[in-house]
């Protein structure tokens, strides 16, 4: 598949995404955004449980990983002065407890199990560094109801997207099949995707973003 060509560019050179999910590479490449990944691993579920055991809110880990997402990619990526870094993370909460990515088939069964016929809330947080120093986050929380399923239905999920269940918390991508396991979905769609578009376009713009109507990009 032919890469989208950048449309829209900042001065201080391409956005730099700390993170490897094709889905968030795919919002802002389909927004025209000139930009390059860094991928960075943190140990996020040692550090939810951590968290989990000292009541923080999930609000605040989920800028917490952010955080250390963007940090890390200052630290081990070569990133030019004034480049903006964004980073990301999403924490599934049901009933106060925090869902993270499923590590085996068992872990996503049990998560189906107890998230259908349930409310949950999704919350996307994102944060924008430059210099190595967070200069802005931003939190969108979306409430998602899955309808009601028994082991059937849930195993006949997981038969048809395999290990694309292990992408996410919660088991589920809505953009694919899982959005057949949904009855209500409240909430911005990018955000429940994983980048919430337009609080992060707007971001941009302030920094100079504009779209080249005479097809060039940036170097």
């Amino acid at each position: 598949m032919t890469e989208p060509t950048p449309f829209a560019s900042l001065p201080s050179g391409p956005l730099i995404l700390a993170s490897s999910s094709h889905t968030r590479q795919a919002l802002l490449a389909a927004a025209g955004i000139d930009l390059r990944t860094a991928p960075v691993a943190i140990d996020e579920a040692s550090i939810r449980t951590a968290c989990a055991a000292d009541h923080v809110d999930p609000v605040d880990v989920a800028i917490l990983l952010a955080e250390m997402k963007g940090t890390a990619a200052c630290q081990r990526h070569a990133i030019a002065g004034g480049q903006l870094v964004l980073a990301a993370d999403q924490i599934l909460v049901l009933d106060g407890h925090m869902f993270g990515k499923p590590d085996s088939r068992d872990t996503a069964h049990d998560q189906l199990s107890r998230l259908q016929g349930q409310t949950h809330s999704l919350i996307t947080a994102v944060v924008m560094f430059r210099d190595s120093t967070r200069i802005w986050h931003h939190v969108d929380t979306a409430r998602l109801k899955m309808r009601a399923l028994d082991d059937d239905a849930i195993n006949d999920y997981l038969d048809v997207v395999g290990s694309a269940a292990f992408w996410g918390p919660g088991s589920y991508q809505v953009e694919g099949a899982g959005i057949h396991l949904m009855q209500e979905i409240d909430g911005s769609h990018t955000s429940i995707l994983g980048l919430p578009m337009l609080p992060i376009l707007a971001f941009l713009r302030e920094h100079g973003l504009t779209l080249d109507t005479h097809g060039r990009t940036s170097s």
